[in-house]
């Protein structure tokens, strides 16, 4: 570092610059991290339904729509952290995150079904491979393309897709995220009435997997999001939010039951399978906007119970579970732990003991370390020296 004869640094501008350039971490919304756990629990209980059940109150719930509610999340939390992408730093730093966020995750959990597939006595096609590793077999509608090796992995393959199109989705969101919202929801209704006369595999494809069909809801995520401020002043810390919170909450609820596709699919109005599909796995979407908008307010009593250290760390690691827990089952039954022996509330208990465990380490281990590998190696680049 060098001074002009002023006395004055030669290189303040520079490392001025360099501190405006580096990516700022915005404030984690606690209760919509804690919300995430919600959401992966729902999805673990609907994939071990055959061995442990629904428990009671499941049984007439809609579970996967937890996926929606997470595509909702993401959208609402990106837009949360990364209000504006102006320059190539910023588009590069965004991507690099991303993929930190689920690639090296993804990559493990690829790599443990292939391992339980060969101990299986299994193959695994490499083209369905290959397409899974680079997260576009969701764009397949093979069913043994995008339900391969970690099956939940379709998801991060629609999440891949909604990561390449942010850039576009948050530009000017502010005044053109109704338009974008709407041009997203016309992809949807397309993508049900272009395979409305198809076979169910292609069907379940259009209304449940495509990267395109659920495009919309990751934009409503973004949308709830510029309405932030205006619902921030429209609702009143205290009993009032507390009230507009549980009345959201019964809501979504509600909608996850009525969502339910023996209910959906007598519904007299649904004019083709794929819009029942929908409405069964992703109806839910814009109430679930309207819980996460309430809810990242954080001024009402369920949101502060949602602040609960446990269940924001919980929270944390719902993405590893959501990665795991079909492996950690998947490697119970081939090793014969899942034994009759034991009743089946002692498995579940067991079980979800296990899937926790292993979705922290995961967490630990793989997710976090490669998070703060791209961390530091963006900062690096600044070279921030005193």
């Amino acid at each position: 570092m060098t001074y002009r004869s002023d006395g004055t640094c030669r290189d303040a501008g520079n490392i001025s610059q360099s501190f405006e350039a580096l990516p700022v971490k915005a404030e984690k919304i606690h209760s919509l991290t804690s919300l995430r756990s919600f959401a992966a629990a729902m999805v673990v209980v609907f994939h071990t339904r055959r061995e442990f059940g629904y428990f009671g109150l499941a049984n007439h719930l809609a579970l996967t729509q937890a996926v929606s509610l997470f595509f909702v999340l993401s959208g609402y939390i990106l837009a949360h952290t990364h209000r504006t992408i102006t320059s190539k730093n910023d588009l590069r730093s965004f991507y690099l995150k991303r993929f930190a966020r689920i690639w090296p995750l993804h990559l493990a959990g690829a790599a443990a079904a292939a391992w339980l597939i060969h101990f299986e006595g299994g193959s695994i096609a490499g083209a369905a491979a290959v397409l899974n590793v680079l997260l576009l077999h969701a764009w397949s509608w093979n069913i043994n393309d995008y339900f391969s090796l970690n099956g939940v992995s379709w998801s991060l393959s629609d999440e891949a897709f909604f990561y390449a199109v942010f850039p576009l989705l948050i530009w000017r969101a502010n005044t053109t995220w109704a338009v974008k919202l709407a041009g997203t929801v016309l992809l949807t209704a397309a993508m049900l009435l272009a395979f409305k006369n198809m076979g169910r595999p292609l069907m379940l494809w259009s209304a449940y997997i495509s990267p395109i069909t659920r495009l919309s809801e990751f934009m409503m995520g973004i949308a709830a999001y510029q309405l932030r401020e205006k619902l921030g002043r429209a609702i009143k810390t205290g009993w009032p939010a507390s009230v507009i919170e549980i009345g959201v909450a019964l809501i979504a609820v509600s909608a996850v039951w009525a969502a339910d596709l023996k209910f959906v699919s007598d519904l007299p109005f649904h004019p083709n399978k794929p819009v029942a599909i929908w409405l069964s796995n992703c109806g839910a979407a814009i109430v679930f906007a309207l819980l996460i908008a309430v809810f990242a307010l954080e001024k009402g009593i369920l949101s502060r119970l949602l602040n609960a250290r446990p269940l924001i760390y919980l929270g944390e690691i719902s993405f590893a579970l959501y990665m795991v827990h079909q492996l950690v089952l998947r490697y119970a039954e081939d090793h014969g732990y899942m034994t009759p022996s034991y009743s089946i509330s002692t498995k579940a208990i067991a079980y979800w003991l296990a899937a926790i465990a292993v979705a922290a380490v995961a967490h630990h281990l793989i997710e976090i370390p490669a998070q703060r590998l791209v961390w530091s190696r963006l900062t690096a680049r600044h070279n921030v020296i005193a």
